[in-house]
């Protein structure tokens, strides 16, 4: 990874021994989504190993949740991201061959990126040509999601969507879990209203007023999606979506690990 001592946590920070979504890293309108997606991205950590490829990685956002699980760390992304681009080794189109050797890699991570792929039957291939035998794909990937990057967003998968798809290029699916929940997309959808409402609140009013309005609410904003997560993830709770079908069914995405078909 390019300018890793200028590297600096974003999306996930170290808090108490324990790696955590940081509430500041992310727009007010998608703490909620974030939050259930890293629960289930953390449960499958342990595929990430030797080279990592981190694929669309944008600001790194992960890298000190794996750095100490993987030996080298090779960051690909394309010109056009809007993210900052210091710590991108490798500038390649997503649609197209990568710039990587056969076989090069461990793992490759690749997280809320397929969405904003065009030709995403060239994407997979290309994962499994670069991946080693024995390698994983771990990708997240969101299904209840409003438009955003535009216009650069171009799909939503369904579970039988990415199991097509992996079919069709020779990988395999060893896990696929969906996190969020019919409840979790209202929470998600009312807090985008909401985030957005408080904008257009805000420049009613002059300068420091406006702030600190959009401030204040924000922040409330904020506390209402981390007090559902808290509930929502509660054992009882899951259980409770699951056997009503209202998770599987109306997730908000999906976190799923690939292999390539021997």
């Amino acid at each position: 990874m390019k300018s890793r001592s200028e590297w600096q946590p974003s999306k996930i920070k170290l808090h108490s021994s324990k790696y955590i979504v940081n509430p500041q890293g992310i727009s007010p309108g998608s703490l909620y989504i974030t939050l259930e997606a890293f629960r289930v991205l953390n449960q499958h950590k342990s595929y990430l190993k030797g080279h990592l490829i981190d694929l669309g990685c944008g600001m790194v956002p992960y890298y000190e949740w794996y750095q100490d699980q993987v030996e080298q760390v090779t960051c690909v992304d394309w010109y056009s991201s809007p993210h900052e681009s210091k710590h991108i080794d490798i500038f390649a189109d997503l649609n197209q061959s990568l710039p990587l050797e056969d076989g090069i890699a461990d793992s490759v991570l690749s997280t809320s990126v397929l969405e904003h792929i065009r030709e995403p039957k060239i994407f997979f291939k290309e994962i499994k040509r670069v991946l080693t035998p024995d390698g994983h794909l771990l990708l997240s990937v969101p299904f209840q999601y409003h438009l955003h990057e535009e216009p650069f967003d171009y799909y939503r998968y369904t579970a039988h969507g990415l199991e097509h798809l992996a079919k069709e290029v020779g990988l395999e699916i060893v896990s696929l879990q969906n996190y969020g929940s019919a409840i979790g997309v209202l929470v998600d959808v009312s807090s985008k209203i909401a985030h957005s409402t408080v904008a257009s609140i805000s420049k009613l009013f002059p300068g420091l007023i406006g702030a600190a309005i959009r401030k204040s609410l924000n922040g409330l904003i904020r506390w209402i999606q981390q007090l559902c997560f808290s509930i929502f993830k509660l054992p009882l709770i899951l259980a409770a979506l699951k056997r009503l079908n209202l998770s599987s069914r109306i997730p908000l995405g999906y976190v799923v690990v690939f292999k390539p078909i021997a």
